[in-house]
């Protein structure tokens, strides 16, 4: 399903572009999403539903000036499991340990966890609040990392697989 996901875009040809320092960054939609984008000292972009029945939006933000910090897939996935660990110690996850799970972008190389709320754990949806958060990082090129952010209702839903699909498919271009 991903995999369409990705390549349904791709094929009617159309992207969102985002300039950067020494490249540009290439976000395929998919779904119905408004994109709003900030330079913070790193482009943020923010994908939030158009429609307001669906809870659910992420966060792209862009690291491309810098040292390359995780040059291996072995040196991001320990990164990562550092940083949940950090979070699930926190005690607001239910999650005990850590599950980081790969990423499989069109362009290099990633991981992610995902953590559900504890305090919304059977409850029913309420706007803005997400019982799943996904925090993650796709190394995209040397020195250039997209970090993710998902906030959705369910990790199986369609918003939240749009998403995942849609950072999975960004691609960066060095000038």
């Amino acid at each position: 399903m991903i995999l369409l996901l990705l390549v349904q875009p791709a094929i009617a040809g159309r992207a969102d572009v985002f300039k950067l320092p020494k490249g540009q960054l290439e976000i395929f939609p998919v779904g119905r999403w408004q994109a709003s984008s900030e330079d913070v000292g790193e482009l943020k972009i923010v994908l939030a539903a158009e429609d307001p029945q669906i809870n659910a939006r992420a966060i792209y933000s862009v690291a491309s000036e810098g040292s390359d910090d995780f040059p291996t897939e072995q040196q991001l996935l320990e990164h990562m499991h550092r940083v949940a660990t950090r979070l699930l110690d926190g005690g607001t996850f239910v999650e005990r340990k850590p599950v980081v799970k790969p990423f499989y972008p069109a362009q290099g190389f990633g991981f992610y966890a995902v953590m559900t709320d504890r305090k919304l754990v059977g409850r029913p949806p309420v706007p803005g609040d997400f019982k799943f958060f996904s925090l993650g990082m796709i190394r995209l090129a040397p020195a250039v990392y997209l970090k993710v952010q998902i906030m959705a209702d369910s990790e199986e839903g369609e918003p939240y697989q749009q998403l995942l699909g849609m950072a999975e498919g960004v691609t960066y271009t060095p000038r």
